[in-house]
C-alpha cells in the first residue's frame, strides 16, 4: 500500500493527519523524500482544487483535515525535494496550494486543472 494511502486511512480514522505528519516530518533520507514526493504528486489535484485528495467518510473534517495537510505540505515538501531530480513541476504545484484565488489561477505555473 502506498505511504500516502496509508496516512489517509489513519487521518480519517483519527479525524487529524497530525501525529503521522509530524513522524513523517522528523523522518529524513531518501526513502522517506521518495515517499513524500509520491504523496504530493498524488495529492496535488485534489488540493489545487480545495478539495480533500481522498474520499472523505466525514463531511465535516474534510476542511480541516485539508487544511492541516495543505499547510503541512507547504511548510515541508520544498526543502526536501529541491534537492531531488524532476520536482520541479512538483514544487510549483506545491508552492500554487499555499495561494489561493486568483493568486493561485492566475499563477504561470498553473497546471490548467479543470474541477
Amino acid at each position: 500500500m502506498p505511504v500516502h494511502e496509508l496516512l489517509a486511512l489513519c487521518a480519517e480514522a483519527a479525524g487529524t493527519a497530525a501525529p503521522w505528519l509530524a513522524v513523517w516530518e522528523s523522518v529524513r533520507g531518501e526513502v522517506s523524500d521518495r515517499h513524500l514526493a509520491e504523496a504530493a504528486a498524488a495529492w496535488e489535484y485534489g488540493l489545487l482544487g480545495d478539495q480533500l485528495p481522498w474520499d472523505s467518510w466525514d463531511d465535516e473534517d474534510e476542511s480541516g483535515l485539508r487544511g492541516e495537510l495543505s499547510a503541512w505540505l507547504v511548510r515541508h515538501v520544498p526543502e526536501r525535494l529541491r534537492a531531488r531530480e524532476g520536482c520541479e513541476t512538483l514544487l510549483h504545484r506545491v508552492r500554487l496550494i499555499g495561494l489561493a484565488g486568483p493568486d493561485r489561477w492566475e499563477d504561470p505555473h498553473w497546471p490548467g486543472h479543470r474541477y
